[in-house]
């Protein structure tokens, strides 16, 4: 038997619901995943929250049954009861986003920010499961996910929940573009404006844009480059309308 086959004794969790939930966890994470990178302009914060919730609600589902569940694919067979889809694709797309949606003054603090975290989360699934131990393939499957999801998550939660007034930059709109890729009939990946270069605390001109607010832009409307001080005092900065 395998050592993570699910006993029957966890109350309320039979292998048959495991296999089911793990089944509507697989698809959730696949839609969100899908969604978010060929449509980011739509439900764009509903879709970055499914990609923060369902990795942790993964977690917690592995914890509730102490550490029976897996994170791996086992030979050329999917293993059935395997979190791995749920928990690595929502961080990757969430890291991707951030990576290709923000704008930081400087991501050494950040990225060493994520590293921490990563690190601290990884010791805290090793010491509440015990199938960790051993088994380099979960751990492989893990160190992907702590890291891109600490990655997604503080840098998200440094702008979005920056409680800073910060300042702002007054300036112009010269040209706008999306990032097509697989050619015109691709997927858009990334979203710019091009502003005054001395606006953008990095000295370059062409600043990346949320894509839910991409249609609120027009070439040569007054725009503010507004730079924050950031949750986590790690300074970001994007392109947002001027206060009246």
């Amino acid at each position: 038997m395998d050592a993570r086959t699910p006993a029957t004794h966890i109350p309320g969790y039979s292998r048959a619901r495991l296999k089911r939930m793990i089944a509507a966890g697989n698809v959730a994470a696949l839609g969100v995943g899908l969604w978010i990178i060929l449509f980011p302009n739509r439900l764009y914060a509903l879709a970055l929250s499914f990609c923060v919730l369902l990795p942790l609600w993964a977690l917690a589902l592995d914890m509730r049954t102490k550490g029976v569940l897996g994170f791996e694919v086992r030979g050329s067979r999917r293993y059935p009861l395997s979190l791995a889809t749920i928990v690595v694709l929502p961080a990757l797309v969430l890291a991707v986003r951030a990576g290709i949606d923000l704008n930081f003054e400087n991501y050494t603090p950040l990225i060493a920010g994520a590293l921490l975290c990563a690190g601290a989360i990884f010791a805290v699934l090793w010491r509440f499961n015990p199938q960790l131990r051993g088994d380099f393939s979960q751990c492989v499957t893990i160190a992907m996910f702590v890291l891109a999801y600490s990655y997604g998550v503080l840098a998200f939660a440094d702008v979005k929940l920056d409680a800073s007034s910060g300042h702002d930059t007054q300036t112009i709109i010269h040209h706008k573009r999306v990032h097509v890729s697989g050619g015109p009939k691709g997927s858009s990946v990334w979203y710019q404006v091009q502003v005054d270069p001395e606006a953008s605390p990095a000295g370059e001109n062409w600043i990346h844009v949320q894509p839910d607010l991409w249609a609120s832009f027009h070439r040569d409307d007054i725009v503010c480059v507004h730079i924050g001080k950031g949750l986590l005092t790690i300074s970001w900065y994007a392109v947002t309308h001027c206060a009246e």
